[in-house]
């Protein structure tokens, strides 16, 4: 293909992408559609679009042209140096360079011949990702290089996906609980809203509904500092037990709420009991204090045919029952 071709083509495609872009209004799907468009214009084989999720201290993968995702720690590889640089970063030697983690390489038998990598940065230019592109190919698809044009053009792309990030995060912002960093109740009516009333799934689904035995107890026996310390570690067993798919919110106080895809009432009663025995199990640590904690569990099956407030209901009905018989149980 001459110059020529190439340019031509690769300007229909830049067309293409951002008229995509300009009707879609799903997060997930404006940054797939930002990856390739990066991956496009820099001419790479793969690209990806890392989050820096300093919460859990590690980088990963919100879109991985090419590849499924990935997570590594915080401070590694050719991301965690782009992001502590603050700068680019080409390499089109990666196995002589000591910054380069091979590990991902050697899991999937894909092997990495030249890296761009670019920080994302947020409106005040805090670094908040990084996107990347693997394996610079020439217009008749052979190995290359990749170089300053490169940069150029890369930088287009990490400018918009800094921005739909950002805007992403500001309002899941007002859709999390800032002390658990569990969805809050707001949140769970924007998912149910989305994926449940607008019909977007119609597959069973467990609601689980369940809240910590004597809490008042914690708080006025340890204070509330401690209190929070126990909701914290609360919902951290909680959130580790979710899978894809699954929603798990702090509904009000010490009351949780799960919505478990997939899952009819005894196998969505099994998780929680499951669930019931791990919090049972696990102390709370808190300033030099070892705080045991239960709790209790109301399970139902999702009726479609209801809203999110009586499905709910008929879950906190069971719940009511299972602390009316001696809490630290599951009734469905």
């Amino acid at each position: 293909m001459n110059d020529v071709g190439y340019a031509e083509r690769l300007l229909e495609k830049i067309f293409y992408y951002m008229n995509q872009l300009m009707d879609e209004k799903d997060f997930d799907k404006a940054i797939s559609i930002l990856t390739d468009l990066g991956r496009t214009l820099v001419g790479s084989d793969r690209a990806s679009f890392w989050y820096w999720d300093t919460r859990q201290k590690q980088y990963w993968t919100i879109a991985a042209w090419g590849s499924k995702k990935i997570t590594i720690p915080e401070g590694t590889g050719i991301v965690g140096a782009t992001i502590k640089a603050k700068e680019p970063i080409i390499i089109n030697n990666p196995y002589e360079d000591e910054r380069f983690n091979p590990s991902v390489d050697m899991a999937s038998g894909y092997t990495t011949k030249s890296i761009l990598c670019m920080p994302v940065t947020n409106e005040k230019g805090k670094v908040i990702g990084a996107f990347q592109a693997i394996n610079k190919l020439d217009v008749n698809g052979l190995d290359s290089s990749f170089g300053d044009w490169d940069v150029k053009r890369l930088a287009m792309v990490a400018v918009f996906c800094g921005k739909t990030l950002e805007s992403h995060m500001l309002q899941r912002e007002a859709q999390v609980d800032q002390l658990t960093g569990l969805t809050n109740r707001r949140g769970l009516y924007e998912y149910y809203a989305e994926r449940i009333e607008n019909g977007v799934s119609d597959r069973t689904m467990g609601v689980v509904i369940c809240d910590i035995d004597f809490f008042k107890k914690v708080n006025d026996t340890y204070g509330h500092n401690a209190g929070d310390a126990v909701l914290i570690h609360v919902a951290d067993i909680l959130q580790n037990n979710l899978r894809t798919g699954d929603e798990v919110v702090r509904w009000g106080g010490e009351e949780f709420v799960f919505l478990l895809q997939d899952k009819k009432l005894e196998e969505a009663a099994v998780f929680a009991e499951d669930v019931r025995k791990q919090v049972e199990t696990d102390v709370c640590k808190y300033s030099g204090l070892e705080i045991k904690i239960t709790m209790s569990f109301g399970v139902d099956e999702l009726n479609w045919n209801l809203n999110l407030a009586e499905n709910i209901k008929k879950a906190d009905e069971k719940l009511y029952i299972a602390k009316e018989t001696g809490r630290n149980k599951v009734v469905m």
